[in-house]
């Protein structure tokens, strides 16, 4: 126990995605919601630089520093719209500092390199459809991958404006959507029309909350919760019995957000399903606008 006056010291292991947001020089950051397991930070770096301060047992996001205690036993002291100061390794709460004392490894969704068959995408597809949310998130998510597998630059654009920041709440359903997006097509090795997409969100991402900014933007890199990254490796290696045992997990995830997030990788499958996107007549779609030999 702390002495009297004496700030309490709560060692933390600290994500590499925040690390060095952590070890800068010391600025006040600003509470955008302070919940029973989560503390989310507003650093002054701008819109999407949120660090967040996970209790033992809350979603393990891949940019927050963990505790190792439990939220029945931590009290954050702190509401929303009030200022705590961040920098030189720690988190300087009223009554306590977070120490980061060593590292832990997000999970990240894997690039399969075996090409998986339609027939097999497909069976994800139908492993896939019942756990969703709303259908038009499904289909617009389709509309997101089909446009970029196919390079329709303007298009992806267009479809990405409009699903972020789409909805209520700390993670719009829209985010969570292309968050679905992001991951499938990285998970199915469909790297440069990740990219489309991620281009296209970064122009847009000051559309939507700064939490869900932040975790869109891990998003482009393969970086989710644990319980997220074995759903969609297992959807994009048509393992559907491996998909069954992460469903309910992931539908666990906020009110909706696991099942919009489902809802996005599904649409993904669908586009990847198609066979005018897997043949070999498109084997290297170039940019709309791009000079032909």
């Amino acid at each position: 126990m702390a002495r009297a006056g004496t700030p309490e010291r709560w060692p933390a292991a600290v994500s590499p995605l925040t690390a060095d947001a952590l070890q800068a020089p010391p600025r006040r950051a600003r509470v955008l919601a302070a919940l029973p397991a989560a503390l989310y930070l507003l650093l002054p770096e701008g819109h999407e630089h949120v660090l967040p301060v996970l209790a033992a047992d809350a979603l393990r996001l891949p940019t927050g520093l963990r505790l190792a205690t439990p939220s029945a036993e931590l009290g954050w002291r702190v509401d929303q719209g009030d200022e705590v100061v961040v920098g030189e390794g720690r988190v300087r709460l009223p009554g306590a500092d977070l120490v980061g004392v060593r590292t832990w490894r997000p999970a990240r969704v894997p690039v399969v390199q075996e090409p998986v068959e339609t027939a097999g995408l497909r069976a994800t597809l139908a492993a896939l459809e019942p756990a969703t949310g709303a259908a038009v998130l499904r289909e617009l998510a389709r509309d997101v991958a089909t446009a970029a597998l196919l390079a329709r630059t303007g298009r992806v654009g267009r479809l990405v404006r409009g699903l972020v920041g789409a909805g209520r709440g700390l993670t719009p359903s829209g985010d969570d959507a292309l968050c679905g997006v992001l991951l499938g097509l990285r998970a199915a090795g469909a790297v440069p029309a990740g990219r489309q997409v991620e281009v296209a969100l970064r122009r847009g991402v000051g559309a939507t909350t700064s939490l869900s900014a932040s975790l869109l933007l891990a998003a482009t890199d393969g970086y989710a919760v644990p319980e997220v990254a074995d759903a969609v490796e297992s959807a994009v290696r048509a393992n559907t019995a491996a998909l069954a045992r992460a469903l309910p997990s992931v539908l666990a995830i906020g009110h909706s957000s696991g099942a919009d997030l489902l809802a996005g990788l599904a649409g993904t499958v669908d586009a990847l399903c198609r066979s005018d996107l897997l043949s070999s007549d498109h084997p290297h779609p170039q940019p709309e606008g791009a000079r032909r030999a």
